[in-house]
């Protein structure tokens, strides 16, 4: 075999080496997951119908009319159901099983854990609305909010309740001198990433002191009311 000879021999191994990776590309399904057939509400995007949902790498992918299952490693069949963003429950007590004054109603037996009423109905976001206050977000937060995401998968926001020990029912819901403005603002700015608003609840005195204070909080936050 002469040199030219050998040279073509490897021209043509490599193409046919060219091809066999080509092929075996192409034969790799594009996307992790697809959804076919889920009705597809996303207001954002102004989407209300049947489409299919295409997810790679955890992320929305591509979303189309109709999207080939061999395109998917996995194919989840929703027709008949919806499909939409994730949810979110504006109104939760998830301060479980909490210790000390101010966890007696929503932060104690009352309180139920984040995952346990979320998934099964589309949300993945809860909002705590006002289990703890400032003194005991800390304990919330440690306990329930930075809980190992292999143990808890949906996400925790919290308003902070005016009352400086939280929502705990009777006596501790009425003591005015516990609701502090500057230290409920110096926590909700400490934590802005997980306090998203101020809670009023349950004062039944006949006066605004409760609504006073919480809005002298949110305004010195900048968080609603």
């Amino acid at each position: 075999m002469n040199y030219s000879d050998r040279v073509s021999n490897r021209v043509f191994r490599s193409a046919l080496l060219l091809l066999g990776l080509n092929f075996i590309a192409a034969a790799q399904p594009s996307y992790d997951l697809l959804i076919k057939g889920g009705h597809v509400i996303d207001p954002k995007n102004n989407l209300d119908r049947v489409m299919d949902v295409a997810v790679k790498e955890g992320k929305i992918a591509r979303v189309a009319a109709s999207i080939p299952p061999s395109e998917s490693k996995q194919v989840i069949e929703a027709r008949g159901l919806y499909v939409t963003p994730g949810l979110v429950d504006m109104h939760a007590h998830v301060f479980a099983g909490g210790e000390g004054i101010g966890t007696a109603f929503a932060g104690g037996p009352f309180g139920i854990p984040p995952d346990g009423m979320s998934f099964r109905s589309g949300v993945t976001t809860v909002v705590d609305a006002g289990s703890s206050g400032w003194r005991n977000f800390a304990e919330f937060k440690r306990r329930i909010i930075d809980r190992d995401t292999n143990y808890q998968k949906v996400r925790v926001l919290a308003m902070l309740n005016i009352v400086g020990h939280g929502m705990g029912g009777g006596q501790v819901e009425q003591n005015s001198s516990d609701m502090d403005s500057e230290a409920t603002a110096r926590v909700a700015r400490e934590h802005s990433d997980l306090i998203v608003g101020v809670k009023v609840a349950h004062y039944v005195a006949a006066n605004w002191i409760a609504v006073d204070r919480a809005v002298k909080a949110g305004e010195l936050a900048n968080i609603p009311v």
